[in-house]
């Protein structure tokens, strides 16, 4: 699942879900697809996120659920999406295992 987090993904049910694991190109239109693609995309101003930096974070992290079976949830929350070309950074994180 990727989304904006919090409360933009529940007020707005702005979310992309697929099955894991997903490669950049699936990570990329799932971006793409959301309802707030625009804010990635320099919305009124402001600088183009990186949206490869994220569509390669979502593929890594898709990966981890067959890596690692012990997991049961995994969130990234939130994720700072830094224009382009500068990365992202992964501010919290919180897994559960079974």
């Amino acid at each position: 699942l990727a989304g904006m987090g919090g409360v933009w993904t529940e007020l707005l049910h702005d979310a992309a879900v697929r099955l894991a694991p997903v490669d950049e190109d699936e990570a990329l239109d799932m971006l793409a697809g959301l309802k707030s693609a625009a804010l990635l995309a320099g919305y009124r101003g402001a600088p183009p996120r990186d949206r490869q930096a994220l569509a390669a974070l979502i593929a890594r992290v898709s990966r981890l659920a067959l890596e690692y079976p012990g997991i049961a949830e995994l969130d990234l929350n939130p994720v700072l999406v830094l224009p382009e070309g500068q990365g992202v950074r992964v501010a919290d994180v919180r897994i559960l295992r079974h």
